[in-house]
């Protein structure tokens, strides 16, 4: 795996501080885990904020017995062994995936349930050689691929690769034509298809 497209600066660090929604940190999770790089990069974030935190003045935490019992008990469980699905990346391990469903010719889509994210995630499969309508979106689109690629007018996103869109980019992913492409998106807003055949799918894509 070579990575070339990760996580802006901005985006890391918000990572690294907590400050992301579940749904698009979840993403950025599954590109984490694959480069090592980008982990390395959040070491370095996590080590300067954790220096910030040393020098700045205690502040008293409103907490009793019972919360930090609470956070024990959240902790064990979610240390709990478990295996992942194949193909699938280890931090997916504690989310609820829905079963693959057809979303066109050769496309298919399975939800993933992230509690509390005010963004959309899911995971789509599609086959070598599938073209997208041009499209854009009203908010973020943040994928990571989990196999195969798919390229538009921005690059060529592989295994590992982390595209960070936001409503100011169109695009017309076109799937690898031998691999195909298996990602993992995260959607905040709309997407919005442009020409006459995005109109025609736009309201049989609910994405």
């Amino acid at each position: 795996m070579s990575t070339v497209y990760r996580p802006s600066d901005e985006t890391l660090a918000a990572f690294a501080a907590g400050q992301l929604d579940e749904g698009l940190a979840l993403v950025v999770a599954c590109h984490v885990e694959a480069d090592p790089e980008s982990r390395q990069r959040l070491r370095d974030l996590q080590a300067v904020q954790g220096a910030f935190l040393d020098s700045a003045e205690p502040v008293a935490m409103d907490a009793g017995p019972r919360d930090l019992n609470a956070v024990d008990q959240a902790a064990s469980q979610s240390s709990s062994p478990s295996t992942p699905e194949a193909g699938t990346p280890r931090v997916l391990v504690p989310y609820g995936l829905g079963p693959w469903r057809p979303i066109g010719i050769r496309v298919a889509m399975r939800r993933v349930e992230v509690p509390g994210a005010q963004a959309r995630v899911f995971m789509l499969r599609a086959g070598p050689g599938i073209a997208l309508p041009r499209h854009k979106h009203s908010g973020l689109e943040w994928t990571t691929i989990l196999s195969g690629a798919y390229e538009h007018e921005y690059g060529r996103y592989a295994a590992g690769d982390f595209d960070e869109a936001d409503a100011d980019h169109y695009h017309t992913p076109r799937v690898d034509p031998v691999e195909g492409c298996t990602c993992i998106v995260a959607l905040t807003g709309n997407v919005l298809f442009q020409g006459w055949l995005g109109r025609l799918l736009q309201p049989l894509v609910r994405l």
